[in-house]
């Protein structure tokens, strides 16, 4: 992670380019201003980037970490990966900082203080999945989903198989969209995703914790 400039006090820690636009524009949406997004650029670069982060110039003035992952095929195993990644951070940075990143015992929590930690498993709770299994769900049960559903079948009966469902569920919402060709966090700027849809009370519930600076239950 090639760290920015750190220039708020609470740090929301995303996988990915397309997961930045996404929560830029959720934040925007709940006109929160105090969250400052750094991009890991893959899952497994965390413990790294946590250490660029503590040797960054202005880390002493942050207050609280916010780490959002996948959960992919496990929400437990993603949340192990997370702590492990802090542990192991810690052994580092501790020697030449003397800071600590605080381990949370499960998802959601808060711990520690200077900086205080938390971590967001998607699409929430326990549930396995990924960010765009989240994005489903603000489309589920409606008739463009049954046509979805009905696409992704097809596909299948014709010879090709469909591997990571929900991303192809949510692409194909996004075909149907004016501007079809843009990620999922590009359509999150153009406002295709209702941030105010039930599916999405979780991650809402969360970042105005984080943006308050209090546990997000």
């Amino acid at each position: 992670m090639a760290t920015e400039r750190i220039e708020r006090e609470i740090q929301l820690l995303v996988e990915g380019k397309d997961e930045r636009n996404f929560f830029e524009a959720f934040l925007e949406h709940l006109q929160v201003a105090n969250v400052q997004i750094q991009v890991l650029d893959g899952k497994d670069r965390l413990r790294e980037s946590l250490e660029t982060l503590a040797g960054a110039t202005g880390f002493r003035t942050v207050k609280h970490i916010g780490i959002v992952r996948d959960a992919d095929e496990s929400a437990v195993a993603a949340f192990q990966s997370i702590q492990t990644s802090l542990t192991n951070a810690n052994r580092v940075v501790r020697t030449w900082s003397g800071a600590e990143f605080p381990v949370p015992d499960r998802p959601e929590q808060r711990v520690g203080s200077g900086p205080s930690v938390s971590v967001f498993i998607l699409p929430g709770g326990a549930d396995d999945g990924m960010l765009e299994t989240l994005l489903c769900r603000t489309f589920a049960g409606t008739e463009m989903d049954r046509c979805i559903d009905g696409f992704l079948q097809c596909a299948e009966e014709s010879g090709s198989p469909i591997h990571r469902r929900d991303k192809s569920r949510a692409h194909a919402w996004l075909a149907t969209r004016q501007d079809p060709h843009v990620s999922v966090g590009h359509a999150a700027r153009k406002g295709y995703w209702n941030f105010d849809h039930e599916a999405f009370d979780g991650v809402r519930q969360y970042l105005r914790a984080l943006a308050q600076d209090r546990p997000a239950a």
